[in-house]
């Protein structure tokens, strides 16, 4: 029995067997070996190439192609006449058509190419007659017009339907939202994100056995049927739009056409009588959806005769490529004008979605001065410009190289007071009483962060100290066994794989956890200004985040421990202010009321703080960090907080390591960077001018340093984006810095001064080649940990260093800083930093030595190391008051604090006119929607209504859960605007009194809970606010609930769980919004009318996209894509 006897079988059988809940698996199985059968058919035919006749090669042009089908002699040859310049033959008799004829439509400025394909009868499924190949062709196409005679009513159309799909052609249907994977064991996996009454898992399991799978993943995404199964696991399935032309309407019934003409998806016409062919052209316009965008160049008007005509719903990236295939390569962005940007024009990336041209005629209110005025227009869409002065290509159109974008991804945190119905309850059952007990819990709170983060201090530099000078250790004596055996590759093999191997397990520790890669100071700034960085106060990046840095400074990276040390303290606080761990499986339940957003921001600021006390033995300085660079929020009462925080991690260390270091009990231990103490270091007047030079030039470096490095990181995102490629530079400069650093030493063997004792407490000495009773001083420089280095910069002796030999050394340092800083180790920049500016100061301070030799007492080498340190600083991370506190405290001299004040302005002041600072060009690079302290300059002319988002998804204050369950399903926002039962439903917009707003994780709680009322009842049983407290911060998601057909019509009542949010008018200014947004600590701003009806949201994406841009002096305002 052959195929074609097999289906006609299985069809028959299909056909004769009733359709109820006991054939229900027969029918699913005879589905799935039709369907089987079918495609083998179809693949049968294409490996022999069997057909009958001429094959239909036809080249594919214009904006679209339509497959113009219908049965022999409806008027198909006609119809292609009448729309194109084409002449087709024509007769009264049945295949007159026997090849394809290609026409060409011209409308509304595009070109769609209409094939007439001879005449099909029923079977060309099978074979008959040239059906497979006029199928073939119509599976290229992008609509069917289905040509149908009105006097044979709709059995042609059943007929046709049949034919097309059988053949894997299925009209005016949308693909599954099924996903399927066969897999090579594991057995078969079905799971759904709604409850499945169409297919159950026994059907799926049965139809996957009948294609010989027995290992796959699926998952359904909606409610679908087997049969749409089916054809996902087959797959070659196309999915089009069909309109079906119904001719011959003069020789029917009017009545008929009536019915004819209101069935969907239908159009009735007479091509001898020339009836309705325009409707039908704009029937075709319609479904096809296309739209027509125009392109220029800069500087050059558009071409308005012309445009490009696309489907509607496509992106930047589409037309870049219809342009010309290599624009997506050289994509720097796109300037769109019109309807799909709230601003004209507007700066946006590949991913951003066009929209048809909205162009009107306005003679009174021209948007173009005269120079450029080639329109007069309100909106016109999508303008592609070009940076470019002389393209590529031959192309109208090029596209600028880079990208600048805002991300989507990130989420922000709710840090707005909870002033819903159920707060104030929970405030009043709980009383006075209550609120005094949460300031003491929080107190102790602090301590404990406090005592933790010293503790975690005193590992760090516990493990580091012994790890180095094992290292070192183990390495000088290698060194010195090699001196006289002349075996000097020994040590440094030695030296090399020790290095390597350490950095590796800091390597993998960021593989294993990606967010503790760097200092982390970007991400927790980030946290604090409330945007939500996926994973950054999580236990694994604490782990990553310790035992990486570890590694990292001791196995010789330029590194420091002193960044890292302010995301572990964060990283702690955040952790024990929850009183609980998912990962350790622990929950205290006395500190639930912590649980929120708010207390934990205050918490990671006092966490912050309390790691830079750690880090400098600076709890002041810590303090002012939180408040300069880190917390967003603050307040008199938070200050009190951060400071207790940090007393206590200074405590802490000094307590632990004054244990340690065998002297129990004397707390001036400074921390874990000890810089020494300056003492007798007297300045004059005539010294302030060269401290403004010393701040000139380190503002200058640290723009470099910056602007260096800003390029790396982008040369890495592009090239280095592979993790196995990230190790591989790790080695690469690891390797690298052991054998710069062997050279040096080889290079400057000869350079040796007699060891004094101060000196010998500061660092290992390195004899090398030596005489007895002097050391080598590069060599002990390079043996020394970054902090003793720059230890020994500021209290060694003048003479002590040979001026080239440093030039040479700050160099070679500053380049390996820039490159290492950014590969995937946790690591801080502050001590490598200070390193570089120390030996560049100490160069200055020797020059001025050298120059004015009786005034030794002024021009000391290592105080002007400590203003080239905070100037290098002060350039490089553009902090002012806190550094000064901190490196004051660092030295315990106060009597430097006004040149180091006067050093780090004048730094910043010249770095800013370059670049931005390190972290803050960071977290530009990461699209992170960061908000500065206020809005920027001339940006008073916008309004509320150009930057908010619409339209606004709203609920009603007592809303069906269909509904709820609906719009959380089909949408991401993480806020709902709540309004009056009053309200408006036509054309699919709400509108009403705003009452309130709701957030994504309460509706979902809210449903979770099964919190349900029928429409005529009163909610008595509220939820609390534990039960909304009890899932932070990880909530579930909405494919986690699943609901009854009962259910669904219930309701929900919002009214007692909505927060009385803030509102702005919809003419409030940019800034006033700003202001008020970034001061409250906003997750979303709702803007009314004058009826106080919701028009619009704003969030923190909607403000982030207008940045401020310092370039060489000259400021401006860029307004940034943002990408989905």
């Amino acid at each position: 029995m052959g195929i074609l006897e097999k289906i006609a079988d299985i069809e028959k059988e299909i056909a004769r067997t009733q359709k109820n809940k006991a054939t229900e698996y027969h029918l699913g199985l005879l589905k799935a070996k039709l369907a089987k059968f079918r495609q083998a058919l179809l693949e049968g035919d294409a490996k022999s190439g069997s057909g009958k006749g001429e094959g239909f090669d036809v080249v594919k042009s214009g904006d679209a192609r339509i497959a113009l089908i219908g049965f022999p002699s409806v008027g198909k040859s006609t119809l292609l006449s009448t729309v194109t310049r084409t002449e087709s033959t024509a007769a009264s008799y049945e295949f007159t058509t026997l090849t394809c004829i290609p026409g060409v439509i011209q409308y509304n400025g595009a070109e769609i190419q209409l094939l007439d394909l001879p005449g099909i009868i029923e079977g060309a499924a099978q074979g008959k007659g040239r059906g497979r190949q006029v199928i073939a062709v119509a599976r290229t196409a992008d609509m069917v017009l289905m040509m149908l005679d009105a006097t044979k009513g709709e059995k042609q159309r059943e007929i046709l339907e049949d034919e097309l799909e059988s053949v894997g052609i299925r009209l005016n249907r949308r693909k599954p939202e099924i996903y399927f994977k066969p897999k090579k064991t594991g057995g078969i996996n079905i799971t759904s994100t709604v409850p499945m009454t169409k297919c159950s898992e026994k059907m799926i399991q049965l139809i996957l056995h009948e294609y010989k799978m027995f290992n796959a993943q699926v998952l359904f995404r909606d409610d679908y049927t087997s049969d749409e199964f089916i054809d996902v696991v087959v797959g070659r399935r196309v999915y089009m739009p069909c309109l079906y032309v119904y001719n011959k309407i003069d020789q029917v019934s009017i009545e008929e056409v009536d019915r004819l003409a209101h069935l969907p998806n239908s159009v009735v016409i007479s091509c001898n009588m020339k009836l309705n062919i325009d409707y039908m052209l704009e029937s075709i316009w319609k479904l096809l959806n296309l739209i027509r965008i125009y392109t220029k160049k800069r500087g050059e008007k558009p071409d308005f005769e012309g445009g490009l005509i696309i489907r509607n719903a496509t992106t930047v990236e589409h037309v870049c490529r219809i342009v010309h295939r290599t624009l997506v390569d050289q994509f720097k962005y796109a300037l769109v004008w019109g309807t799909s940007v709230k601003f004209s024009p507007q700066r946006v990336g590949l991913s951003h979605v066009l929209q048809n041209e909205d162009m009107t005629e306005d003679e009174n209110e021209p948007l173009l001065d005269d120079d450029n005025r080639h329109h007069t227009y309100t909106s016109l869409h999508s303008y592609i410009t070009t940076n470019d002065s002389h393209p590529r290509t031959s192309s109208s159109t090029t596209f600028a190289t880079g990208e600048k974008l805002l991300s989507g991804h990130y989420e922000s945190l709710d840090y707005e007071c909870d002033e819903s119905e159920i707060a104030h309850m929970e405030e009043k059952r709980l009383g006075y009483q209550h609120a005094r007990r949460l300031i003491i819990l929080k107190w102790l709170i602090m301590l404990l962060i406090g005592i933790c983060t010293g503790l975690i201090a005193v590992f760090v530099d516990f493990a580091v100290k012994n790890l180095t000078k094992f290292k070192f250790s183990y390495v000088q004596n290698k060194l010195d066994t090699c001196l006289s055996e002349h075996c000097l590759f020994k040590p440094y093999l030695t030296w090399i794989s020790i290095n390597i191997s350490m950095v590796l397990v800091a390597g993998f520790l960021i593989l294993w956890e990606p967010v503790a890669r760097g200092s982390g100071i970007p991400q927790v700034k980030c946290y604090l200004n409330g945007i939500a960085i996926p994973h950054v106060l999580r236990l694994k990046a604490l782990i990553a985040k310790v035992l990486g840095v570890i590694f990292a400074v001791s196995g010789g990276l330029a590194v420091g421990k002193e960044g890292p040390m302010i995301h572990s303290g964060a990283i702690i606080a955040g952790g024990i202010s929850q009183g609980k761990s998912s990962s350790l499986n622990i929950d205290f339940h006395i500190l639930k009321h912590f649980r929120t957003d708010k207390h934990k921001r205050d918490f990671v600021s006092a966490g912050a703080a309390a790691g830079v006390a750690a880090a400098f033995g600076a709890p002041v300085g810590g303090v002012l960090f939180a408040l300069e660079e880190g917390a967003s929020f603050f307040n008199q009462q938070l200050t009190w907080f951060i400071f207790f925080a940090s007393m206590a991690s200074t405590f802490t260390l000094n307590f632990v390591m004054s244990a340690i270091e065998g002297h129990f009990g004397d707390l001036s231990s400074p921390g874990l960077i000890n810089f020494g103490l300056f003492k007798d270091t007297p300045y004059m007047w005539f010294e302030l001018p060269l401290f403004i030079i010393i701040g000139f030039i380190g503002g200058i470096f640290g723009a470099l340093f910056n602007q260096l490095n800003l390029r790396l990181t982008k040369f890495r995102h592009h090239y280095i984006n592979k993790p196995w490629l990230s190790v591989i530079e790790l080695i690469l400069v690891a390797a690298t810095t052991v054998v710069i650093a062997f050279l040096l030493i080889i290079g400057t063997m000869n350079e040796c001064r007699p060891i004094k004792t101060q000196l010998e407490l500061n660092s290992p000495t390195i004899q090398l080649y030596c005489p007895d009773g002097q050391y080598n001083i590069m060599a002990t420089l390079v043996f020394s940990t970054p902090e003793q280095a720059v230890r020994n910069l500021f209290h060694n002796e003048i003479g002590t260093y040979n001026p080239w030999s440093l030039l040479v050394f700050c160099i070679i340092y500053f380049c390996l800083t820039c490159w290492t800083y950014g590969v995937i180790v946790s690591s801080g920049l502050f001590i490598p930093t200070l390193l570089i500016g120390a030996s560049w100061g100490r160069l200055v301070g020797i020059i001025m030595h050298t120059i004015f030799p009786s005034s030794v007492k002024y021009f000391d080498s290592g105080k002007y190391a400590l203003f080239g340190a905070a100037s290098q600083l002060g350039g490089t991370m553009r902090m002012t008051i806190s550094l000064a506190v901190i490196l004051i405290e660092a030295t315990g001299d106060i009597v430097l604090g006004l040149p180091i004040m006067i050093v780090l302005t004048v730094a910043k002041l010249t770095g800013d006119y370059f670049n931005e600072g390190i972290f803050d060009i960071h977290i530009a690079l990461q699209s992170v929607p960061f908000l500065p302290w206020q809005s920027e300059v001339f940006t008073s002319q916008l309004s509320a209504l150009s930057i908010m988002s619409t339209p606004v998804i709203q609920l009603k204050t007592i809303e069906k859960v269909e509904n709820v369950y609906r719009i959380l399903r089909n949408e991401s926002h993480h806020g709902f605007s709540v309004v009056d039962h009053h309200t408006d439903e036509t054309n699919n917009h709400r509108s009403g009194t705003f009452q309130g707003i709701i957030l994504r994780h309460q509706l979902i709680t809210i449903l979770r809970k099964r919190n349900f009322i029928s429409l005529n009842d009163c909610l008595r049983d509220y939820l609390t606010m534990d039960d909304f407290r009890e899932s932070y911060p990880r909530h579930p998601s909405i494919e986690s609930i699943h609901l009854t057909d009962e259910e669904r019509e219930l309701y929900c009542d919002l009214r007692p769980y909505m927060n009385l949010a803030y509102t702005v008018s919809h003419r409030s200014t940019l800034p006033r919004i700003f202001s008020m947004f970034r001061g409250l600590g906003l997750r979303h701003l709702v803007v009314v009318n004058d009826k106080n009806e919701v028009v619009g949201m704003i969030t923190r994406k909607d403000l982030a996209r207008f940045r401020m841009k310092h370039k060489k002096g000259h400021t401006s305002i860029e307004e940034l894509a943002i990408s989905h």
